[in-house]
């Protein structure tokens, strides 16, 4: 029997694997891919909130040192399927100006983050005029080679993955059971419900109740040489994010409550729309590839981690929404501190599943 099941193999459950593999326990990671793909997989790798300074800091506490962070992940899962240029150090414009600009310096001042006024022209020549803050500390990661070399440094750690749908979560005496869709139960003391936009339907029997929701995402994908997009570019429109390669993505759509991953015609000519507008070049340019993934939606704008009330040995990271990626570092250390007895690196009070108010 293991140590701990973890029910989702998007980024929070493979962070949060690796950190309880470093800790020692034994780990079985069951997740269902070809069904239920990780919205870490679809997404763009920005490795920052978008518009930072809108949030509340129980969301900044988990994303302030996400690319410091990723940047350690990086140097220690490096292998064939994970390289340093899958890091891009591109920076990151955020277009602002007047009020907006100023409560952005003014939070960047007070989180310590460089920051300075900066037109767009002065990262993207062959793009439209604009006026905005330039974050140098700010990249992205290509996620699904990220997710890949998680996969593969796990295994090497000895976490056994399962691929299977799980239908049900059950409590015991100490822990719970996992039902899986073909009938097999497995028990742990301890089990991680993070099963992104489905996590849902697992909690619900469980007596726990969040305002979550299933919330698409389109993105496309173009091919250009390297150089053309040097910096992502964030609009109130949208966003470009180039990869090392020359690779460039457009994003992103959001559609609340579908559940589907089939791209869709007006959601490519939205795209396409908004990425001519930032960069005019696009408009003699063909996607390469145009792609839909599932966020977990959630009415609020951090997540909650933390143990699921009325059971011993059951915990859930759920609610996530648009910043799984840059939050999952901290959200699994977070985790792994409470399952194991540590002191937790923040208050987890506003994180409970037992409360939705921030503190101060």
């Amino acid at each position: 029997m293991a140590d701990v099941l973890i029910v989702g193999g998007g980024i929070v459950g493979l962070l949060s694997a690796l950190e309880l593999a470093d800790r020692g326990r034994e780990v079985v990671l069951v997740d269902a891919p070809s069904l239920h793909p990780p919205a870490s997989w679809a997404g763009g790798g920005i490795l920052s909130p978008l518009y930072h300074w809108r949030y509340p800091e129980p969301m900044n506490r988990l994303t302030l040192d996400g690319p410091r962070r990723y940047r350690a992940l990086v140097r220690r899962l490096a292998a064939p399927a994970l390289a340093a240029a899958d890091l891009n150090e591109s920076g990151l414009w955020v277009e602002a100006a007047g009020e907006e600009a100023e409560r952005g310096l003014a939070w960047a001042q007070d989180h310590g983050q460089r920051c300075q006024v900066a037109p767009l022209s002065a990262h993207l020549p062959a793009g439209r005029a604009g006026e905005g803050l330039w974050f140098p500390d700010v990249g992205n990661i290509r996620n699904p080679r990220m997710l890949k070399g998680l996969r593969d440094g796990l295994a090497a750690l000895g976490v056994t993955r399962v691929e299977a749908r799980v239908t049900e979560v059950t409590p015991t005496a100490r822990g719970g059971e996992v039902i899986l869709d073909n009938g097999e139960r497995l028990a742990a003391p301890t089990v991680l419900i993070s099963a992104g936009a489905w996590s849902a339907s697992l909690l619900a029997p469980l007596g726990v109740s969040l305002p979550l929701f299933p919330a698409k995402g389109e993105m496309l994908l173009y091919r250009l040489p390297p150089g053309q997009v040097r910096a992502t570019i964030l609009t109130e429109q949208g966003y470009l994010i180039p990869r090392s390669d020359g690779a460039v993505l457009a994003g992103s759509t959001l559609t609340q409550g579908d559940a589907s991953t089939s791209p869709t015609a007006p959601a490519r000519r939205r795209l396409e729309t908004m990425a001519v507008n930032i960069l005019p070049m696009l408009a003699d340019c063909q996607p390469a590839r145009h792609w839909a993934g599932v966020r977990p939606g959630a009415a609020r704008d951090w997540p909650w981690l933390g143990p699921v009330p009325g059971t011993d040995g059951i915990f859930a990271a759920v609610g996530h929404h648009r910043n799984g990626l840059v939050s999952a570092p901290a959200s699994a250390e977070l985790l792994a501190q409470l399952m194991c007895g540590e002191t937790p690196f923040v208050d987890p009070a506003d994180y409970s599943l037992e409360s939705s108010s921030p503190s101060s």
